[in-house]
């Protein structure tokens, strides 16, 4: 079982000004009407998770009005702390065990998070980056060589566009290429074995879900005809292009992954709750496969689903080890949830309300 959250106490945070939470180590249920503060509580998770927030990037937005600061304090089941302090002026504050935590890749390998947001459905319609986003979060936790690669991968990307905007001589561009061409292979070897452990994963729960037909396919960002050519040569092929455009146009960074129903693109056929009961089980069967386990987090979780959808959700969660938090509208899918899971119940309108 991954590391669960027992308490959180937040400072702050939108329009929550002080508020402390006790948490069930398997599945918490909190809802309330629009406004109460459900996703705020989330967004407070996710937040000692990522250091970030799921719903902007900026700061005014997340801290109380008239404040200068939010601040986020947690408690693990085995007694270890993370807290958070973000400002209108200065840097984000992040502490392990009382420790400073400078980057955001050690804060996700302590506390691995996944979360389901309202708007899931839109990854689909989203561009490659955000697809490319959901396959860089599963290697991240499950192949640990992953990251450096990736991060040298970025860093030769961005000199190699720099020559490009300068329109520098053909020969300097050579050893960024072969490095760029290096680095291109060791992630597309990672991705590819990760994404068939995952392909696997995703269509056995998918067909627990549903009975949608879905297909799913990795691109490895170049050579889109799988013609079988390499990227030395692409590169050299379109370096004139690449210089009238002053970017990079193939390559491991427009890695993307495809979504298809019968040969056709899912987002023509499916509706939206369709879309989110597939990108559901794409999330959950990449969660399955961090070895720590991670955290779940489920907002307004009925939204756009049927109530077949529902129940085959809810039985899927059932059996879950890990520990989830989960967002609804009002306290009527209470004793459906009882009758599946063990949980505690968070009615905003009162406070708590412990089932």
């Amino acid at each position: 079982m991954s590391k669960s959250i027992i308490d959180l106490k937040i400072h702050c945070l939108r329009h929550i000004s002080s508020s402390e939470f006790a948490f069930h180590p398997r599945c918490n249920l909190i809802f309330g009407p629009n406004g109460s503060g459900k996703t705020s509580i989330l967004e407070a998770l996710y937040l000692l998770c990522s250091g970030h927030s799921f719903r902007t990037r900026e700061n005014a937005p997340l801290i109380n009005d008239g404040e200068q600061t939010l601040t986020l304090f947690s408690r693990l089941a085995d007694q270890q702390t993370i807290s958070i302090q973000k400002s209108l002026t200065g840097p984000t504050l992040v502490k392990i065990n009382g420790q400073s935590c400078h980057s955001s890749s050690e804060l996700a390998y302590f506390l691995p998070c996944q979360v389901f947001y309202q708007d899931i459905f839109q990854i689909i319609d989203a561009g490659p980056s955000v697809r490319r986003t959901l396959l860089d979060w599963g290697l991240f936790h499950v192949e640990h060589s992953y990251f450096p690669i990736w991060k040298d991968y970025r860093t030769v990307l961005k000199q190699r566009n720099a020559l490009l905007r300068q329109q520098a001589k053909k020969s300097l561009f050579t050893p960024w290429d072969q490095k760029l061409v290096e680095l291109a292979l060791k992630l597309d070897h990672l991705r590819s074995n990760y994404f068939m452990q995952w392909l696997t994963v995703f269509q056995r729960v998918l067909s627990e879900l549903t009975d949608i037909p879905c297909e799913i396919s990795y691109f490895k960002g170049w050579d889109k005809k799988n013609n079988g050519k390499e990227l030395a040569a692409i590169l050299e092929e379109q370096f004139a292009q690449d210089i009238q455009r002053q970017y990079t146009q193939s390559g491991a960074h427009q890695a993307d992954i495809y979504f298809d129903l019968s040969s056709k693109k899912a987002k023509l056929l499916l509706s939206r709750g369709q879309q989110k009961i597939v990108l559901i089980a794409l999330k959950l069967a990449q969660a399955s496969l961090v070895p720590t386990g991670c955290i779940y987090l489920f907002d307004d979780i009925t939204a756009e689903l049927d109530a077949q959808h529902v129940e085959s959700l809810l039985r899927c969660l059932s059996r879950i080890k890990d520990q989830l938090f989960i967002t609804a509208m009002d306290d009527g899918i209470v004793r459906q949830f009882k009758s599946i899971l063990e949980l505690n119940t968070y009615d905003l309108k009162r406070t708590f309300l412990f089932a």
